[in-house]
């Protein structure tokens, strides 16, 4: 038995640095957790079955369950925006699809609407006051709302959108980008609008029929998922297959420049560094089924959720990123700034030809402990902006590896 201990600690010990670009943290419950919203590197809420709501404020050291009445336990809920700290709007669907409202960071929550027969997928802000929400139609038509007061109240008015054949939508699957607003269907379609939601067109996803979610990098480049991948580079008028590996259905989308992840309908998540052009396996979960991901709307942080009470944290989602256009006379591996650093530091480095590079840190005892680059680069000097909220106080060492070039230095996290 004692034997069995250590080897399980060894291989949990591999585990965790082998992944450590995702960190596994404590939610304190077992139900599955359905939707996750960042807001920043430190907040983020997340809600689930069983009328569970929970929050971080500390970048996921702790999470605090914060549901409560009016909020019934048998009442399993889809999605949520978190609009700060404080302020959060969360749906939940059974035979009444309702809306629940807190401005006090969840120790108190009002009921905002209620929809008999419907089933919301859906909530967005636009800015603090202004905000959309969508769900499956209901008579007919799409169910369609609009706030205009922070989620205190929400109107249909001018809102009508007929539905097509027997389409519904998924919980999740909304994207919102200023005045564009996008939502997947069962019907082979993505529903558009360039008006904050009051007129949507339907732009066809060929053969593949879902659309669990959608997240586009920039105007034009998209990507939407459901049992495969579709890309677009027109801003979604035409849509066509990407092939991914894995064939789980994919239940969340998120990305930066060229970079994509994707969460899939089992225990992976998947990466991207050119644009959908070839994917790796870049977390597998230790457990459970991922069913939403979300990436901090203002900062690095990227917070990603599946059933048995799974939370999965990345630090440093954006990557890599170009500061200079001039050609480097050599390579260099700048000192990192600042140093000594909490939690959060930059490393600078120059290459002077486009080269294969790898940036890694390693612990006091070589052990690699995160892999921050390991992508074909174009000649230029670039930054990577480090978050070590996952790691121990202590010395570490950043590695920097470019064609025949190595350079090594030191760095000190201090928390």
């Amino acid at each position: 038995m004692k034997k069995f201990i250590l080897t399980v600690f060894a291989l949990v010990s591999f585990f965790s640095i082998a992944n450590a670009q995702w960190v596994e943290q404590t939610s304190g419950v077992t139900i599955t957790l359905y939707s996750v919203s960042a807001v920043d590197d430190n907040v983020a809420w997340v809600a689930g079955a069983g009328g569970a709501v929970l929050r971080t404020t500390d970048g996921g050291a702790t999470w605090t369950n914060v549901t409560g009445a009016p909020i019934p336990v048998s009442l399993d809920l889809y999605n949520i925006y978190g609009v700060d700290a404080n302020t959060a709007l969360v749906t939940g669907s059974g035979s009444t699809a309702f809306v629940y409202r807190t401005t006090d960071g969840g120790n108190t929550w009002t009921e905002v609407f209620s929809q008999p027969g419907g089933f919301l997928n859906v909530i967005k802000m636009l800015d603090a006051n202004n905000g959309f929400m969508e769900g499956d139609p209901v008579g007919g038509r799409w169910s369609l709302f609009k706030t205009t007061d922070g989620g205190a109240t929400w109107d249909s008015t001018g809102m009508y959108l007929a539905q097509n054949g027997g389409e519904a939508g998924w919980n999740n699957s909304g994207f919102v980008s200023g005045t564009n607003v996008y939502f997947g269907t069962s019907g082979g379609r993505v529903y558009f609008s360039s008006t904050s939601g009051t007129n949507f067109t339907a732009q066809s996803t060929g053969n593949e029929v879902n659309s669990y979610s959608v997240w586009f990098n920039d105007a034009n480049n998209g990507l939407a998922g459901g049992t495969g991948l579709v890309k677009t580079t027109n801003g979604g008028a035409s849509w066509a297959p990407l092939p991914a590996p894995g064939t789980a259905g994919i239940t969340g989308i998120i990305g930066s420049g060229n970079n994509w992840w994707v969460a899939r309908q089992d225990a992976n998540i998947l990466y991207s560094n050119d644009n959908g052009a070839s994917w790796t396996t870049q977390y597998s979960a230790p457990g459970g089924v991922f069913t939403s991901i979300s990436k901090s709307r203002s900062g690095n942080s990227a917070w990603a959720v599946r059933s048995a009470g799974g939370i999965s944290k990345n630090a440093n989602l954006v990557g890599v990123i170009n500061i200079s256009s001039e050609l480097p006379e050599g390579f260099l591996l700048s000192q990192n700034y600042p140093n000594p650093f909490n939690p959060a530091t930059t490393i600078n480095f120059s290459i002077p030809e486009n080269s294969f590079v790898k940036l890694r840190v390693f612990d006091m005892l070589g052990r690699e402990v995160d892999v921050l680059v390991n992508e074909e680069l174009n000649a230029g000097t670039y930054a990577f902006d480090f978050n070590a909220t996952a790691l121990n106080s202590g010395i570490y060492f950043y590695s920097l590896e470019a064609g025949s070039f190595k350079d090594t230095r030191k760095m000190i996290l201090v928390k």
